[in-house]
């Protein structure tokens, strides 16, 4: 059985559900519990909270001009140290410039994803242990502080 203090411990993992299959259903087991709690529900609410912040952290930006050409040179270099450097094998200016952005695209499209999910998840969450008997959070405190009308919209089954 899991104490409060040991769950505590393994909130922000257990939020980024970064927690293996046996720890995670431990922490499960140990939320739905009858008996009191000292600060676990506010302690996911809490890790859930800065890991749907970490997707929104940094502003993606993109590297200044001559970086972009000083990657193009020293693959043009590099190419031409193997073997004879045609035109059709070097690569043009654009081309890698084309290629960051789409890099850049994916990583920004994974956070967002990725920061979408971690939003939701603590909804999902709470309307899980809001049918549990004896595990009901006050839709006011879980929603951080919103009216309780719009808690229970948010938190309304669809």
């Amino acid at each position: 059985m899991m104490t409060c203090d040991e769950f505590k411990e393994l909130a922000p993992a257990y939020a980024l559900i970064a927690l293996d299959e046996d720890e995670r259903r431990a922490c499960a087991h140990h939320l739905a519990t009858v008996a009191p709690h000292r600060g676990c529900v506010e302690a996911v609410e809490q890790a859930a909270l800065v890991a749907a912040r970490l997707g929104t952290a940094l502003a993606p930006t993109l590297p200044l001009p001559h970086v972009w050409q000083n990657i193009a040179a020293q693959v043009r270099t590099q190419r031409a140290g193997g073997a004879l450097a045609t035109a059709a094998s070097a690569v043009s200016l654009e081309e890698a410039r084309r290629r960051g952005i789409y890099h850049i695209c994916g990583w920004v499209l994974a956070a967002a994803l990725l920061g979408l999910y971690l939003y939701a998840t603590p909804f999902d969450f709470r309307r899980r242990q809001s049918s549990t008997p004896g595990a009901a959070i006050e839709p006011a405190t879980a929603m951080g502080g919103a009216t309780a009308a719009s808690a229970q919209l948010v938190a309304a089954p669809h």
